[in-house]
């Protein structure tokens, strides 16, 4: 390349314009089929009256139901469908879910596959939130080929319907680029949190499957996964609950056709995105044996770790709490914390309830997490203001600093007032070191996802207890250098803010007096702080 070729100045140009993001672009909030049969799902499913704390701590909170039509679109209301709607005076028609979403945008879909259940015949269907129904895209029980993806478990063939989620990059992307990875796989971990709690007041089992061959999964539901990729498959209820047996298992016909508005145009590619998914990706049956066997290999840090701070135990006494379907028909992320103090034991029953283990094959025998949660604390009662440690085996809480940290917590969570605000300030991180040695490149969508879920059981429990709560974004390396020398070597996953809604719910402007310090050293000669 010559001083006479011009496309390299044109090129960074292009690379380098700052606007705001396209709203011409924006990808539909809904995937669609035209053509394709639709089954209405009832609205009239009966709700559960089952303690949101005990939904999300128990695997089986309330009685077994056999799994009909109308329980799988209970689960499906709650954990992706449509809770409400508003007109604002300048967006327009809104749509809220069940579950929160980075920005909004919803990047994720579900898929049923299904070997028949009373009201819906066997076949491979996708999940409209926006009409509430199924659509059918193949007929046909397709369960022993999705069996066969995650290496013959049993627990697809044992299950009426397994639900398949899936991300869809660009959507998410769209607004938050190469990043949008993480906020996909935090997205489906608030969904199964969801999902699981569901799931629990009905009595079903739901294991987290996120070891599979991901072309076959991918290919049983039509998708192109440059675009739209699987990211877990969960097993629902067990045989003989309402299943319809059916005998066939048919070859897969191809891709299938979705509406034009959902076909990828003028997207803008992100390689890391792609490159990360696709490295890691299972590509044969010894990939995945050796996924499931390698949890059993992998300990909690937080059961090597020795106390050097004053403990505080973790003691959750039963408390009174809203049902579980109120609490997501109801439910809003905050915007505004209000800065009063909140009871310990609600503080307690949150944390007890949030951190009981996840059932998914990442997670060993005996293994409790592949998280390390940190904490700010700066307005629970008869728990001194700082930083601690939250050992979720033990049940404790470990000092690691003392002192009001309300400007750091703002600073660690981007400069948001939200995090200066909360009672409490909740970083799920991982040793990916660890992780990523035992477990590959997947163990990262394991991590991301898992915080999701422990995240989105915080959003429950806390709204359930007449608390709020909020997840958003941070400084990744500013927040393991702030818990170190404990956190040293471990990534933030995922942050929750905890803490009394402030009855003027919007966001208040914020600067921390870390923030304003940075940008004086920016805008000095040396730069550097003594």
């Amino acid at each position: 390349m010559t001083n006479r070729d011009a496309h390299a100045a044109r090129s960074y140009h292009d690379a380098t314009k700052l606007g705001y993001i396209n709203l011409s672009n924006k990808p539909p909030l809904y995937k669609a089929y035209p053509g394709s049969y639709s089954t209405p799902l009832p609205t009239d499913f009966p709700t559960a009256d089952v303690s949101t704390l005990q939904a999300v701590a128990s695997s089986q909170a309330g009685p077994e139901t056999p799994l009909e039509l109308s329980t799988l679109a209970r689960i499906l209301y709650l954990s992706a469908g449509v809770v409400r709607k508003a007109r604002l005076q300048v967006a327009g028609e809104v749509h809220y879910r069940a579950a929160a979403s980075a920005g909004a945008l919803y990047p994720i879909e579900i898929y049923a596959v299904s070997g028949g259940v009373p009201g819906l015949q066997a076949g491979v269907y996708h999940f409209s939130p926006a009409d509430f129904s199924l659509t059918r895209l193949r007929d046909g029980d397709h369960r022993d080929s999705l069996a066969s993806a995650v290496d013959g478990d049993s627990l697809v063939l044992d299950s009426p319907v397994s639900l398949v989620l899936t991300a869809n990059f660009w959507r998410s992307a769209w607004k938050y680029r190469a990043r949008s990875y993480r906020y996909c796989l935090w997205d489906a971990g608030t969904i199964l949190s969801n999902l699981l709690a569901a799931a629990s007041t009905s009595g079903l089992p739901a294991p987290i499957l996120a070891g599979f061959l991901d072309a076959t999964v991918n290919e049983i539901l039509g998708l192109d996964s440059h675009y739209e990729s699987t990211l877990c498959v969960v097993p629902l209820g067990r045989l003989g609950l309402g299943s319809v047996a059916a005998a066939t298992d048919p070859r897969i016909s191809g891709p299938i056709q979705v509406r034009e508005a959902d076909q990828p145009q003028n997207i803008v590619d992100y390689p890391e995105i792609q490159g990360l998914h696709e490295a890691s990706n299972l590509e044969s049956l010894s990939e995945v044996t050796a996924w499931r066997q390698a949890a059993h290999g992998i300990t909690s840090t937080s059961v090597e770790s020795s106390p050097t701070g004053q403990i505080h135990t973790v003691n959750s006494p039963p408390l009174p709490d809203l049902p579980l379907d109120d609490v997501i028909a109801e439910r809003g992320s905050t915007r505004r914390f209000d800065r009063g103090a909140i009871p310990l034991d609600k503080f307690s029953a949150v944390l007890t309830a949030a951190s009981t283990p996840v059932d998914a094959d990442f997670l060993g025998s005996g293994q409790h997490s592949l998280l390390d949660p940190y904490l700010i604390v700066n307005g629970v009662e008869h728990l001194p203001s700082g930083s601690y440690f939250w050992s979720t085996r033990e049940a404790r809480l470990e000092e690691l600093q003392q002192g009001e940290l309300r400007h750091e917590a703002g600073h660690l969570c981007f400069e948001q007032a939200l995090g200066a605000d909360a009672s409490a300030v909740i970083y799920f991180m991982a040793d990916l070191g660890k992780i990523l040695d035992k477990h590959g490149n997947r163990g990262y969508r394991a991590a991301q996802m898992e915080a999701g879920i422990l995240g989105g059981r915080i959003y429950l429990c806390a709204h359930a207890l007449g608390l709020g709560a909020s997840g958003m974004t941070f400084y990744d390396d500013d927040v393991s250098e702030f818990f170190s020398p404990h956190a040293a070597g471990k990534s933030l996953m995922f942050l929750v803010a905890l803490g009394k809604t402030h009855t003027n719910n919007r966001v208040r402007p914020f600067r921390s007096r870390i923030g304003v310090l940075l940008d004086s050293l920016a805008r000095g000669a040396g730069g550097q702080t003594n």
